[in-house]
């Protein structure tokens, strides 16, 4: 008994340490967005989420936004204590995924190693190291709360189970048919809940084309297929530890359970968009007591080498995840700290450039944070929606510069005329545009057939310097591509193409001009690309007013 204490304790202090440095990270930008509308709203809304049979269009998930609301009201931007509960989450499946095996007849040894398995596994690693995965963790507690009771006389308690397993994340709607391969005739009521929600799912998926939907095709297959299967084994050097153990893969338990995981793989697949090694969580708990019935069979002195082997492999594939993860916790961090002593702040504002792997949503969520109004919103001035929002006022723009960890805050109105040249590469260069651009792709930026922009002028410029991008694909289309130039309403120029390339023309002004100076951009024929809805004019890659 001692001896098992001591292990325990052992393993628990080896887990922490190989894993401190996660109290070093911080807030991703979904936990920042989840804060923002998890801590004002009402409990109703959560309950009426819990218990509706009716699949949520907003992918409302209540249990983990009950902890967001718990936790953002106990401990705001204190980053280290919303650890905790990841940390104690994902031991606690760790001792559920234990007692399962061992209820499944597998002896103590295999049991512990398949166990040690999941608590070590780099690829499960933001699980615990980001709150944004809280809904991964509880689906997993409640799918494996549901698979001990399925197994007893109170298996009907387990559709409780089952049902708060779903509304922690939709993964676990295929754990029906990990409970089907058990016992399909108990399995029916859950085998029922997972097909209204999925009919209900299916119906959302094909009225939306986003990352979010599923892509039933033989390329998403190609996509996530390698992804997954490099994450689940670490490296090339995990694919030659495992495969001797698939020699010892005969036994009924090992396929049941090599098909379960695959099931509730289903929706991970066929998201080609969304590719996290952390979506495994979920299924990797149907593959344990599939690997467990495989470790049964290996001498235990082959096993614990093997293990060894797995635990020096992960850690080198930890050490390479815990980089990523630190800058990126490092940089948002920075950005944040200086936003909150900017404040006050406005409500609406925009932004240039922003922290590494933090995306507008969670720039929204820390606005609406730090100025306690859950209708602030960052907008990017790249949508040309977005810059018409800000037609007649002055909003602040959120300029991030990686290289020095540095935002600064400038105001900016819409159509300024602040610069003489606009380099399409520079985000910055979105402020002067008035209508008629899409967003940057790279470098340049297309143009409608008639589009305008401000420049400032003063009395020495000369010329009107306009680099073109003619891509090969375009000339092929158009053939003969023709544009004319207004400045201030009189034409300027004109320029044809016939030939692909990046072509630097410059205008001659006809008189002096100062102030602000409107540009307008007249191009023809226009070109419809295929599977696109924007009608192009011409590429432009910059714009300058030059001596």
């Amino acid at each position: 008994m001692i001896s098992r204490v001591f292990a325990i304790v052992a393993i628990l202090a080896l887990f922490l340490i190989a894993n401190r440095a996660a109290f070093e990270g911080y807030f991703s930008d979904d936990d920042l967005d989840n804060l923002s509308w998890a801590t004002v709203a009402g409990i109703d809304s959560f309950v009426s989420e819990l218990i509706t049979p009716v699949f949520s269009k907003t992918n409302t998930r209540p249990t983990g936004g009950l902890f967001y609301r718990w936790a953002g009201h106990a401990w705001q931007w204190q980053f280290e204590r919303y650890l905790i509960p990841l940390f104690a989450l994902h031991w606690l499946n760790s001792v559920l995924i234990f007692l399962l095996l061992r209820r499944k007849d597998i002896p103590e040894f295999p049991a512990a190693v398949a166990t040690l398995f999941f608590l070590f596994h780099s690829a499960l690693l933001e699980a615990w190291w980001k709150p944004m995965y809280i809904f991964d963790l509880l689906a997993a507690t409640f799918c494996l709360l549901t698979w001990l009771l399925y197994g007893t006389r109170l298996w009907i308690a387990a559709i409780i189970t089952f049902w708060l397993a779903y509304k922690s994340k939709e993964v676990a709607l295929f754990f029906s048919i990990v409970l089907a391969l058990e016992n399909w005739r108990r399995a029916i009521p859950f085998l029922l809940i997972s097909a209204s929600f999925g009919l209900q799912a299916m119906q959302v998926n094909t009225k939306r084309d986003t990352v979010y939907t599923l892509r039933f095709t033989p390329k998403a297959l190609l996509t996530t297929i390698p992804f997954y299967g490099k994450q689940f084994l670490l490296n090339k050097f995990g694919a030659l530890l495992v495969a001797p153990i698939l020699l010892f893969a005969r036994q009924r338990e090992v396929w049941i359970s090599f098909a379960g995981a695959a099931a509730l793989c289903i929706p991970l697949l066929f998201l080609p968009g969304r590719l996290f090694s952390v979506y495994l969580y979920v299924p990797m708990l149907a593959l344990m007591p599939g690997l467990a019935a495989i470790f049964k069979q290996i001498p235990k002195r082959s096993l614990a080498a093997g293990l060894i082997a797995f635990i020096a492999l992960d850690y080198i594939s930890l050490k390479e995840k815990r980089k990523l993860e630190l800058a990126s916790g490092h940089e948002t961090r920075s950005y944040i700290s200086q936003l909150q002593a900017a404040a006050p702040i406005e409500a609406i504002a925009y932004f240039e450039n922003s922290p590494l792997n933090f995306r507008l949503h969670g720039m929204t969520g820390a606005l609406r944070l730090i100025t306690k109004n859950p209708n602030a919103k960052v907008l990017n001035p790249e949508v040309e929606a977005n810059r018409l929002e800000a037609k007649g006022k002055e909003l602040p723009t959120f300029h991030w510069f990686a290289p020095k960890q540095k935002l600064t805050i400038a105001n900016h109105q819409f159509g300024e005329a602040k610069r003489s040249e606009l380099e399409f590469k520079d985000p910055s260069s979105a402020w002067q545009l008035v209508e008629g651009w899409f967003d940057r792709e790279g470098h340049f930026r297309w143009a409608a057939p008639n589009a305008r922009l401000n420049l400032r002028a003063a009395k020495d410029h000369t010329r009107l310097r306009v680099q073109f991008n003619n891509g090969p694909v375009f000339m092929n289309a158009v053939k003969q591509l023709n544009v004319t130039i207004r400045i201030n309403g009189e034409e300027l120029g004109e320029a044809a193409f016939t030939t692909a390339g990046t072509p630097i023309i410059d205008f001659p002004l006809k008189h002096s001009i100062e102030g602000p100076a409107q540009i307008k951009f007249l191009s023809k024929p226009g070109y419809l690309p295929p599977g696109d809805d924007r009608t192009l004019g011409v590429a432009i890659i910059s714009v300058a007013l030059i001596r």
